[in-house]
């Protein structure tokens, strides 16, 4: 258990980690870009030799122009768009908000990135800009946005360059030109370095020249091969590509002079120990799909299973993700390690022979096999990695899915704190704006919560209310969503679907099934009138409410639905308020107001007499047992709707004596724990 307890701080504590988290981003950002590079290259290098032909020769080529062109502005800088998007993101996490020097703060790692690379003569070589570059791409988007955003704030306002151009932009240009110089010079002086102390034209070129060296001392193709796949993997791991990065590795390491001998080559790799890309990630699809539980993974694992059938395993390792999850590191490095035990001891044994022929990268898996060895033995040695794969990867994708459900329940628990603090303080939710961990959970609920409505898919209790002496005779339809398993506080719902724009939908959602709920009531004889809670400014929106009575009228539902909307916005400044509800009264919708107590537009939603149903706050209910003077707010709003003809609903009603309590007031419809919970409607109708 304490390695366990461990294990959940530190994945926590990484994703709390600005830096971390920021690259992680930063990745995530540019999957779209480097999927149409993948798919591009998968397109161009298909492997059906017809198809090859036909793309070269038809209209001149133009098919294989188009794709080395989409290949060349996506991969081919995929290190320029990398500093930009992390620099972005970690610009985000600094103290100072301000837009503008995110932007800066965007070109001056840029401008850093390119020191790096710079040669003696003035010039840099295009294929940096691409995967080559993605390492020297990380340290300089996060070295020289802390480095610049420092400058900023320790330098005085007097030792910034000032100017009295009437254009905000062009003053606020000026006075970071000395930070920007004193970073540049910083990068500068790195280049400057490397090629006099450790004789390397760049930065990258020193990361790789020093991962050579680890190859130099070692004899045997095993040693080499294992190593190689163990160095390209935890590359990976960290959001590097391993594959780029250990090209020169494997130029001179694993392109044997007798290929006739060698087992271990970079085609048997590419084709045995690396099936479906990095970290045998064919076999981490298949254990998602048959061993995970979470909603989540299953349809990532999907989405993602048929680029790893072609070998294209970005969505998986960023999506999942692999980047920097410790959980998933152990068995990322192990199955191709595994994998190429299995195929060299096939090799060894006969089962196989040497792999003397290269295949094309993108050939599908068992394809491959068959292709690269000549012999159906070779799908059949790839059906035994995938298999021990599976077998490696499905304890940890069990541990990483428990893991996240007690982080995601540890989180949620913070970030319902949160919201009820906002709630307390009156202040408004900006939950979608965070980068920390709560930010990323925030992400996470809403893109969940925004699948769920798109299919209908929003759990709904309902809690019934009761009149003293003719038993249930309604229900308050209310959200109970869940997220990993873990119920979610239903304002937080409301907060983030209002946040993310999609409020609408989600009510819509509830209505439809809580019409649907009613109609079957209806057809059964036991119709009750069920209600859905909104807020003012839907009950404003003409569109709203037109949507409400079209979808009442074909459930056949209007004399026995009704609307709540809470007190806690005042309607005053809502013109065609009014003008909604009475439509919605002469359709039969009836209207309630919720939470009533002593806020300042209680009486004035009175006044016109529009709502027909009035629910007291439970707050106040609560209390009526104790506060003699809450007992008398209580009598006077009961007096009040006998003389304006609306019913009182008393919500909270928790035991038999504040029950009691409000029956000699003359308030006779209860809504609480008294009677019961909000339920699931087949619940509901067995205590009908």
């Amino acid at each position: 258990m304490d390695v366990y307890a461990k294990l959940l701080k530190l994945t926590y504590k990484i994703e709390n980690n600005n830096i971390i988290a920021s690259i992680r981003r930063g990745f995530i950002l540019l999957i779209p870009i480097f999927l149409i590079g993948a798919f591009s290259v998968l397109i161009r290098n298909f492997p059906i030799m017809e198809f090859q032909r036909w793309s070269e020769a038809w209209a001149g080529g133009i098919i294989a122009v188009v794709l080395d062109f989409l290949f060349n502005i996506t991969v081919g800088f995929m290190s320029v768009y990398l500093v930009m998007s992390i620099s972005f993101y970690y610009s985000g996490t600094m103290q100072i908000k301000d837009y503008f020097l995110r932007v800066i703060a965007m070109v001056v790692s840029m401008v850093c990135f390119v020191a790096l690379f710079l040669d003696a003569d003035g010039t840099v070589a295009f294929s940096n800009f691409g995967s080559v570059g993605v390492f020297t791409a990380i340290f300089a988007s996060v070295i020289a946005t802390k480095i610049f955003y420092y400058l900023y704030s320790a330098l005085s306002e007097g030792l910034r360059f000032h100017t009295r151009g009437a254009d905000l932009d062009y003053r606020n240009a000026f006075s970071t030109i000395l930070p920007l110089f004193l970073c540049m010079m910083f990068f500068v002086f790195i280049n400057l370095f490397i090629k006099k102390v450790f004789h390397q034209n760049n930065f990258n070129e020193l990361i790789t020249n020093s991962i050579i060296m680890f190859f130099n001392h070692l004899s045997g193709e095993l040693s080499v091969g294992a190593l190689y796949v163990f160095v390209l993997n935890l590359l990976w791991f960290f959001g590097i590509h391993g594959g780029n990065a250990m090209d020169t590795v494997a130029q001179v390491y694993l392109v044997p002079e007798d290929v006739s001998s060698a087992i271990v080559s970079k085609s048997f790799l590419d084709n045995f120990a690396l099936l479906g890309g990095c970290g045998t990630s064919i076999c981490l699809v298949a254990a998602l799909l048959l061993f995970t539980k979470g909603k989540g993974n299953r349809q990532l694992a999907c989405s993602a299973a048929p680029a790893i059938f072609f070998n294209i395993n970005e969505i998986l390792v960023y999506g999942l993700p692999v980047v920097l999850n410790p959980v998933m590191l152990i068995p990322f490095i192990l199955t191709p390690l595994c994998s190429l035990l299995i195929s060299y001891g096939a090799t060894v044994l006969g089962f196989i022979p040497v792999v003397m022929k290269t295949v094309t990268w993108t050939t599908p898996v068992l394809f491959s096999g068959y292709l690269a060895t000549g012999t159906v033995n070779g799908a059949l040695v790839q059906l035994v990695i995938i298999a021990a794969g599976i077998c490696i990867y499905a304890p940890f994708v069990r541990i990483s899915e428990q893991i996240r459900q007690n982080q995601a329940k540890v989180i949620l628990d913070e970030l319902t704190e949160a919201v009820k603090a906002k709630q307390r303080a009156g202040e408004p939710f900006k939950l979608l704006d965070r980068h920390d961990s709560l930010g990323v959970l925030t992400k996470n609920l809403v893109s969940q919560l925004r699948i769920d409505v798109e299919e209908g898919k929003i759990p709904v209790g309902y809690q019934p209310q009761y009149h003293h002496d003719r038993g249930m005779v309604g229900a308050e339809a209310l959200m109970r969503w869940n997220y990993m398993e873990q119920g979610v506080y239903p304002p937080l719902v409301v907060a983030l679907a209002q946040e993310d724009g999609f409020y609408d939908r989600l009510t819509w959602c509830i209505m439809k099934q809580a019409m649907s709920g009613c109609t079957e009531l209806i057809r059964e004889g036991r119709g009750i009138k069920i209600s859905v809670n909104v807020t003012a400014e839907q009950l404003n929106d003409g569109h709203f409410i037109d949507m409400t009575i079209k979808m009442a009228e074909e459930a056949g539902v209007a004399d026995y639905f009704c609307l709540e909307v809470t007190e806690e916005t005042s309607i005053e400044s809502m013109k065609s308020i009014m003008e909604n509800i009475s439509r919605l009264k002469k359709k039969g919708i009836a209207v309630a107001v919720d939470d009533f107590s002593m806020g300042k537009t209680s009486l004035k939603y009175l006044r016109d007499n529009i709502f027909d149903i009035v629910k007291l706050d439970g707050e106040l209910v609560r209390q009526i047992g104790d506060n003699e003077r809450i007992r008398g707010i209580i009598a006077s709003i009961i007096s009040l709707g006998q003389k304006l003809d609306f019913e009182i609903i008393a919500e909270f009603v928790e035991n038999e004596r504040i029950r009691d309590e409000l029956h000699l007031l003359g308030c006779d419809l209860y809504q609480g724990y008294l009677y019961s919970p909000a339920v699931p409607f087949e619940k509901l109708k067995e205590m009908m």
